[in-house]
């Protein structure tokens, strides 16, 4: 499966293309590949689960899409720490122009959040 291949993905690299460099929007649909080839789930899939989280008003940090994304962080083989972190900053992204951010807060909150429970977990 090529991530390139979804209307979400398509929808995202639209956004991206206005205030991104092409090195940027490429490391970000690589990593949405990774992550998507982990999960095995599309793009589309996900935006789907996390339109679900929002709509059911679920508390964030008992999600699937957090789970998902902290499992992702916590498994052996998901690369070195620069690549985990290029994969939620491509998912952050990917969730946020696809009006599903993973925050419904804010963003940056997130990012903080994820990295503290990987050291508490």
């Amino acid at each position: 499966m090529l991530v390139q291949d979804y209307k979400t993905t398509k929808t995202w690299e639209d956004e991206l293309s206005y205030n991104r460099p092409n090195m940027t929007i490429q490391n970000y649909v690589w990593g949405l590949q990774v992550f998507c080839d982990w999960s095995n789930k599309t793009p589309d899939e996900l935006i789907l689960e996390r339109l679900g989280d929002i709509s059911s008003k679920s508390d964030y940090l008992k999600t699937l899409t957090f789970k998902r994304i902290l499992d992702f962080q916590n498994h052996k083989k998901s690369g070195t720490k620069h690549t985990r972190d290029m994969v939620v900053k491509a998912l952050v992204s990917f969730y946020h122009d696809n009006s599903a951010g993973i925050d419904n807060v804010n963003l940056d909150d997130t990012r903080l959040r994820l990295k503290t429970s990987l050291f508490t977990a």
